[in-house]
């Protein structure tokens, strides 16, 4: 039984495209090893972020589907649960905000009957005790009492991504992914709502995992960060070392991006588009290869595996794994 809280190995997604498969992850690794662990996960759009997340819960519906890997939970494996194993697994194990989640509120439920809904439909708890229940989860999260009988409308983004969290953390789980939980919201309420995570995992021994394109939203957050393209998981390790000592080129470009923003954002643009369509990739060897200054003959026909370079430290790059 795997000592690891969440433990993912060589997992891959795949979707059928017309008369082929596109693999939207690619023998993706990365593990959660115990409670209070927070990590982030960056990397440009279409990078398989969100793909990555999904397979966490087993969400993934068709045309797409876990083709390969394992997942495992407390030594349990996630992809072999059944629907009652995967109902409880998915609220009380490990929950999501999803992102633009704040945008799916019922709009005619108040934030409180959400709530409520998400605990009775999980737990024994008589209908008064959960109204309470709720009631307090919306207070932890900043929403005064009198707000609780608010509906969606009548709220800010900020204010209903807050509700969203809440609803998440309803039944106390080990494990929160956060995608892009503040990609809507202005500068000022997207660094309320970090603070609000970061509070939650210090004060509870909660697990966090926050998705996100903007690597400069994970500094003060997380503790260590994965860093994806192209489907595949090419940089792990503590957050401050990632940051100040970038080990992968393509960590090196996102890094180098935040210094000099307005000169690169048209490139950059492009290159999120050369880096979505998978036609575009080399087909054998690092997929990075092409739009790489270090790399050499063995970069083009050898894929590298991500290994460990240094105590706590993972990257798939041939300039490190001789």
């Amino acid at each position: 039984m795997s000592s690891q809280l969440l433990d993912l190995s060589d997992v891959t997604v795949e979707y059928s495209v017309g008369t082929g498969t596109r693999k939207a992850v690619d023998d993706a690794s990365l593990s959660i090893p115990s409670r209070g662990y927070s990590l982030g996960i960056v990397g440009e759009s279409g990078s398989g972020k969100t793909t990555l997340g999904l397979s966490i819960l087993n969400l993934i519906e068709l045309p797409g589907r876990i083709s390969g890997g394992r997942i495992e939970f407390m030594g349990k494996d996630v992809l072999s649960m059944n629907k009652d194993q995967l109902r409880k697994y998915r609220w009380q194990e490990v929950a999501m905000v999803y992102q633009s989640a704040m945008n799916a509120l019922n709009p005619v439920k108040n934030i409180t009957d959400h709530i409520v809904e998400v605990l009775r439909a999980h737990t024994d708890t008589p209908k008064s005790d959960a109204q309470s229940v709720a009631v307090k989860l919306l207070s932890d999260v900043g929403i005064k009492s009198e707000r609780a009988g608010a509906y969606s409308h009548e709220l800010s983004g900020g204010m209903r991504q807050r509700a969203v969290i809440a609803m998440a953390l309803a039944l106390a789980p080990k494990l929160l992914i956060a995608d892009e939980p503040t990609s809507a919201l202005d500068v000022v309420v997207q660094r309320q709502i970090i603070a609000l995570l970061k509070s939650k995992v210090e004060e509870s021994g909660l697990s966090l995992i926050f998705i996100t394109h903007e690597i400069a939203l994970l500094g003060g957050l997380v503790d260590h960060v994965a860093v994806m393209f192209a489907g595949e998981v090419v940089e792990t390790g503590p957050m401050q070392k990632v940051l100040f000592e970038p080990l992968h080129p393509y960590t090196q470009m996102l890094l180098g991006s935040l210094l000099s923003l307005d000169s690169t954002k048209s490139s950059l643009h492009a290159f999120s588009l050369r880096a979505r369509d998978s036609t575009l990739l080399p087909q054998v060897g690092c997929k990075y290869a092409n739009r790489c200054k270090y790399a050499f003959e063995r970069c083009k026909v050898e894929r590298p595996l991500l290994k460990q370079t240094e105590q706590g430290r993972l990257v798939a790059c041939h300039k490190y794994n001789s």
